[in-house]
């Protein structure tokens, strides 16, 4: 049932939405990537073209996540349904969209969502950075369907001033029993993460002079997690969209976004919650103009003439339920017990801090550091290439976090494995000539590089439009350190060896020579999640079984080979085992016998020649 249900959506988005298909059809313009298309400018069909090409390339990144995710692959379909839901946010933006569109951006947006929430295998086993995202739609859906009286206000807990009342009332009651049940599992993480995070965060608030009680719209907000992204391209524990946070001087570009920084977002959160504070005279209103912005706080006071938060039905549902929803959590976190929860706390966040004053990679720091490369991901969520970025003339070292008590490990080992290491490459600057039908989706995919990089690299102002012919400067990371990994190997009784890329090799295709997942070979050479790019004489470094494997077989001639003819047939695009076989009146286990191909995947690459027997005469 399960899978008839996946296979139903699949065939709802791609069988019965005909403006797609048009769009798909069209031969003047190809439908494909972030609405970013090359086109002659004189075929452009103007608003409605845009939102065909935007929604069809948000279908082909859907079945790309229900790929990954039916093979068990947790890193790549977390990687695609992150690109999926940040392209549907790309559709929203769009302006004019009549109520055939609307209706038809529904109609997808509920379909992946339902399989996202309801029909993954791999992404029930982790928290994804969509996970809370997904938890408020459903929270959405849960609080529709019931009655909206408040019922009694009922002030619960409040110190005075400087303190954010804490009130219940039905509403609140409600969402309650929303984490009791439904959303029983994220309130767990988020309980289990509270007592770490506010340790760090509680303290930051009272020194910038808002209620320490704020914690808790960060909760709702984001789970705690820094790495939190919602659909609206909110980013970090404090769901910050990026216009807000470059006002308050976080830094975002391809190496950094601080957004995700637990120090630096709940400083700029807390400034622009007392900025908010200022102009509403209310933490109720700020926080609702956090959540849905100021003005339609102001609109709705005008409309309401109140300045009471409960009255103001105009506001948003997802704002109307954004109070009730802190003060559920603030309830539940001061009795766990009480609602059906056992905190099992998670580790104090402890670590030291040392400058570094160039670019190295978290896999040369974690030998550094004498820890893991996780760990260091972990203490510096906001660096996004796993990677200290190259340091700008002028500019002070950067400050990374490493696990407290390593200081003294990270000082005595820099200078002996910087002298193994040598010096170190930070970008690569590879130059793309843009062909027919490539969208910067298609060449960030190709080079594993996302697609802002690509824009601020070229000065691109348009994302909806690219030129044919058009020449790009793709900046890709040097690999040559990211092959230097930790000396750990992953598992035991594994060795580490170096595979050199050669023409014609896919990555694919390496990972299944050597018995590997697509996901380990990229974990262990530093490529990002849903990057196959690789090039020829790159040294990837390879896991294998420290004790030997039975060979692979070569290839065997028949045992019969006296009358038989041997010919060699070169495999060309589009050839499959099969096809050959069937071509040439072969059976398919004797001509995979004949060249060595072991594996379920059968897989050949053009121009590679296969040895076939035939009879003689």
């Amino acid at each position: 049932m399960r899978a008839m249900k996946t296979e139903f959506i699949i065939l709802i988005l791609f069988g019965c939405l005909p403006s797609a298909l048009t769009a798909q059809e069209t031969p003047a313009r190809t439908p494909l990537g972030d609405g970013v298309v090359a086109v002659d400018l004189a075929s452009r069909d103007g608003e409605e073209s845009r939102f065909d090409e935007l929604l069809a390339e948000a279908r082909l990144i859907f079945v790309d996540a229900v790929v990954a995710d039916k093979s068990g692959d947790t890193l790549e379909a977390a990687f695609y349904f992150d690109l999926l839901f940040e392209a549907l946010a790309d559709v929203e933006q769009l302006p004019l969209l009549d109520e055939l569109q609307h209706l038809e951006l529904n109609r997808f947006l509920n379909a992946t969502i339902t399989y996202y929430e309801d029909d993954s295998h791999t992404l029930q086993r982790v928290e994804t950075s969509l996970t809370v995202s997904a938890l408020r739609d459903e929270l959405s859906r849960y609080t529709r369907s019931l009655p909206t009286e408040l019922g009694d206000i009922t002030l619960v807990d409040y110190n005075g001033e400087g303190h954010l009342p804490i009130v219940y009332n039905d509403q609140v009651g409600r969402i309650i029993q929303f984490f009791r049940t439904q959303g029983h599992r994220s309130m767990q993480i988020w309980l289990n993460r509270l007592p770490s995070y506010s340790k760090i965060i509680e303290p930051i608030l009272e020194e910038e002079g808002v209620p320490r009680e704020l914690l808790f719209h960060a909760v709702v907000e984001s789970g705690l997690n820094p790495r939190a992204y919602s659909w609206k391209h909110a980013v970090g524990p404090w769901q910050f969209i990026s216009s807000t946070a470059r006002l308050y001087g976080l830094r975002q570009d391809w190496w950094v976004d601080e957004r995700r920084d637990f120090e630096r977002a709940t400083r700029a959160a807390a400034r622009h919650l007392k900025k908010l504070f200022n102009e509403f005279g209310d933490w109720y209103l700020a926080l609702a103009a956090y959540n849905t912005g100021e003005t339609r706080v102001h609109r709705a006071i005008r409309v309401h003439q109140s300045r009471d938060y409960w009255k103001l039905y105009l506001l948003p549902r997802e704002t109307r339920n954004h109070i009730p929803k802190i003060m559920a959590a603030f309830l539940i976190a001061q009795d766990p017990e009480k609602y059906g929860f056992t905190v099992d706390p998670e580790p104090d966040l402890q670590w030291d801090v040392v400058p570094v004053d160039r670019y190295l990679t978290f896999n040369i720091l974690a030998q550094i550091a004498e820890s893991s490369i996780d760990t260091l991901k972990f203490l510096n969520p906001e660096l996004r290439q796993g990677a200290i970025p190259p340091p700008e003339a002028g500019n002070q070292p950067y400050m990374l976090r490493i696990p407290k008590g390593h200081r003294e490990a990270f000082t005595r080992n820099f200078d002996p494995i910087m002298a193994q290491v040598g010096p170190v490459t930070s970008v690569t600057v590879r130059t793309h000539r843009v062909r027919r039908g490539e969208t910067l989706y298609s060449i960030s995919r190709r080079y594993g590089i996302p697609i802002p990089t690509i824009t601020k690299a070229n000065d691109i102002r348009n994302r909806h439009l690219l030129r044919i012919g058009q020449r790009l400067r793709i900046p890709i990371p040097s690999s040559g350190v990211a092959a230097r990994q930790a000396e750990v190997p992953p598992r035991a009784g594994t060795k580490k060896i170096y595979y050199t890329v050669r023409p014609m090799d896919t990555l694919s295709e390496i990972a299944e020579i050597h018995g590997v997942g697509l996901s380990r070979i990229r974990s262990w050479n530093g490529l990002r999640p849903g990057s196959s790019y690789i090039r020829v004489g790159q040294k990837l470094v390879i896991w294998v079984p420290a004790s030997p494997q039975p060979p692979r077989l070569a290839g065997q001639p028949p045992a019969n080979v006296e009358g038989m003819e041997k010919y060699t047939y070169t495999v060309r695009p589009g050839d499959t085992l099969g096809q050959i076989a069937e071509a040439h009146g072969v059976g398919l286990s004797m001509l995979r016998r004949w060249n060595g191909i072991t594996g379920k995947s059968g897989y050949i690459r053009v121009g590679q020649r296969l040895v076939i027997w035939k009879q003689g005469g």
